[in-house]
């Protein structure tokens, strides 16, 4: 599996030319991220020059601008790019002329992040010059602060807008969005391959037609190669360990009837009130069950490579126990404010130090809330179990 999830985004990329090279398109834009670190590997940067070569040799431009994940300061290997190949400056904002039949059919402008670490607002820079042609904006931002993604280059969408530019091409944001469909167009691709089960669901590219006194035809088109899914099965009232390898296979099957022939990533997540709890947390338990299940699905087409964690919690009656007047009525009290957002601002806060001067911060990714919506339930269900007795 290692290996082929390694394969997965070069294969994605060459989907991408393949789909520009039918499609015939006026240029490929890509706004950041394309290296999953500073350092690029190697055999990263030979098999994406080969993929825009390819692009080079068929007329088809390629405008590039770098993002936090692979800013100009990383390593990168003494490589010729393709003459058709245009990387965007880290200092300024760039103006490349993209042309058609004899003329500039669009003004493609864009800058690159200089390190990783870029705050300011980039969106207010931009300076589109009175042209005939479109205007195509090329950046690495967060609109709108998002909390579920790093604060990079932040921005607000009124920004955008103000800045005379018929079309934003955003990276950043792994899935994929239209802030903003029109007068200008404000749009995510979204990244092309996911790259762990939080990415879940479909990932591609789109593919834009602009056309002067019409709004940009825009259409979303899954290139992944491997599709991850991250879904919930509620053991609620489920007795026996057969009634979960049922429930898991069929889960398995009709997401390999929807995954358009992907293979596919699958987290399960084991959730609701069972009496099976208690057995489920033994040890060698669950990896039992997943074992069973994935003998199943090892040689299936699509294939199906399944991981199991536990989220279920006792029977014991959490309506009940809030309503009660002891120590734990109170403890429940404290997770129902904090599950309401009540106190998402202070967590947060209690979280920052982890995220922002930990040694080991450079590995973490943002929490957003739904994940950290997760983390509260298993935070509660792991302390009533070791408070209160099961029935």
């Amino acid at each position: 599996l290692a290996e082929r999830l390694r394969q997965s985004t070069f294969n994605a990329f060459h989907n991408i030319v393949k789909l520009a090279l039918k499609e015939r398109v006026d240029a490929v834009i890509i706004a950041g991220d394309i290296f999953d670190s500073a350092d690029r590997s190697l055999q990263a940067q030979l098999k994406f020059r080969r993929g825009l070569q390819e692009l080079s040799d068929a007329e088809i431009p390629s405008f590039i601008a770098f993002g936090n994940h692979d800013p100009l300061d990383g390593w990168s290997a003494s490589l010729e790019w393709p003459e058709r190949v245009h990387f965007f400056s880290g200092k300024e904002i760039e103006r490349r002329p993209l042309w058609r039949e004899g003329r500039v059919f669009a003004d493609i402008y864009g800058r690159s992040f200089p390190t990783r670490e870029v705050r300011d607002n980039l969106a207010l820079q931009f300076q589109v010059s009175p042209s005939p042609a479109y205007s195509v904006a090329v950046l690495h931002t967060n609109v709108g602060n998002d909390v579920n993604h790093d604060n990079y280059a932040p921005c607000a969408l009124e920004d955008l807008v103000s800045r005379r530019v018929d079309y934003w091409a955003l990276g950043h944001v792994h899935q994929h969005r239209v802030l903003r469909a029109a007068d200008p167009a404000v749009v995510y691709s979204g990244n092309s391959q996911a790259r762990h089960p939080r990415e879940g669901g479909k990932k591609g590219c789109c593919l834009v037609t602009l056309q002067k006194g019409s709004s940009p035809q825009i259409r979303f088109v899954p290139i992944d190669d491997i599709r991850f899914h991250w879904e919930n099965l509620d053991l609620s009232g489920v007795d026996s360990r057969d009634d979960i390898l049922r429930a898991a296979r069929n889960r398995c099957e009709l997401l390999g009837e929807q995954s358009d022939g992907r293979d596919i990533v699958l987290r399960l997540s084991l959730t609701g009130r069972t009496r099976l709890h208690s057995d489920l947390n033994k040890g060698g338990e669950l990896q039992a069950i997943e074992e069973e299940i994935q003998r199943d699905f090892d040689l299936t087409d699509p294939r199906i490579w399944i991981e199991m964690d536990l989220q279920t919690a006792g029977t014991y009656d959490v309506d009940s126990l809030r309503k009660g007047k002891d120590f734990i009525a109170d403890i429940v009290s404290l997770y129902d404010a904090a599950l309401t957002g009540e106190h998402r601002d202070e967590l947060r806060e209690v979280l920052k130090p982890l995220f922002e001067s930990w040694q080991g911060r450079g590995y973490l990714e943002a929490v957003s809330d739904d994940e950290l919506q997760d983390l509260l339930v298993q935070a509660r269900a792991l302390t009533l179990d070791l408070m209160v007795p099961e029935k």
